[in-house]
């Protein structure tokens, strides 16, 4: 049975999709409010209706499961999160490019920004940080094969800390939507709609066109670019010099060298200069 909470969350919800799919007809597949899950990106993974033309959405009033890159947690808390995924099945030949995370990270950006929110940046390759680098939120992007008559798919998941930050308990500084300049107020149905509009958007101008159109926005809000960084697999060092809009890899300068790392094989952490 679900409680007066979910459902009074599910109804100021409800007019979303339509909404959505008057700006953008057709785009749009299957949409699902859920009050509890352990993990959107989990349940789209195994949908079976996905199709490649169209995206479906799962969005969680609370996650109890749900991770990050190299399997992290992301602690969440009912109210207190905006956590959902998109997901469509992937095209005849289409091979998942590593750099999707990024273009994704930035219709994220955008649609905070639609809003009026200011004061945050993209930590390559998938967070949204503060300007003292506080964890806002994070980017999973997932694909899984073609298993019996249900397709290939890629599965965009994305975790927002709208309040409460603080209550959190984690390894790592987290910040909220209160610690942005802008609107103090925004109801969750207005967040949600530009979210998912620009992440949509920048999805399918990344299928059109790779993530070279993305460059000014990379370089405009990007986190690292200028900073001493420490590459925590291999214990390297350098200053990033930005990210390159070909492929998406950070670019660390080390003396008249410059190495390029991605996403898939490092982690970075800035390094703090006393």
């Amino acid at each position: 049975m679900t409680d007066a909470a979910t459902v009074a969350w599910q109804r100021e919800l409800k007019g979303v999709p339509a909404q959505l799919e008057a700006r953008f007809p057709g785009y749009w597949g299957r949409f699902e409010f859920l009050g509890e899950i352990d993990s959107t990106n989990r349940r789209l993974l195994a949908a079976p209706d996905l199709q490649h033309h169209c995206f479906h959405v799962c969005v969680a009033r609370e996650q109890t499961a749900g991770h990050g890159r190299r399997g992290r947690a992301w602690a969440s808390v009912a109210d207190s999160s905006l956590t959902f995924s998109i997901a469509r099945a992937l095209r005849m030949g289409e091979i998942p490019d590593p750099s999707l995370s990024l273009a994704i990270g930035v219709g994220l950006a955008r649609g905070l920004s639609r809003c009026g929110l200011e004061g945050f940046f993209l930590k390559w390759p998938n967070d949204l940080v503060t300007r003292d680098g506080a964890k806002l939120a994070g980017v999973l992007v997932e694909a899984r094969g073609k298993h019996g008559e249900s397709p290939a798919a890629l599965v965009v998941g994305i975790g927002l800390n709208c309040k409460g930050a603080g209550v959190l308990c984690v390894d790592r500084p987290i910040a909220d939507l209160s610690d942005l300049s802008g609107p103090s107020d925004l109801a969750p149905r207005e967040l949600l709609q530009a979210i998912i509009e620009e992440v949509v958007m920048a999805w399918r101008g990344f299928d059109q066109g790779g993530l070279s159109s993305f460059g000014d926005d990379l370089t405009r809000i990007d986190f690292l670019r200028g900073r001493d960084v420490v590459v925590i697999d291999t214990g390297d060092e350098g200053r990033v010099a930005g990210i390159d809009p070909r492929d998406g890899a950070l670019l660390l300068e080390q003396g008249e060298r410059t190495k390029r790392l991605y996403s898939g094989e490092v982690s970075v952490r800035v390094l703090r200069r006393d």
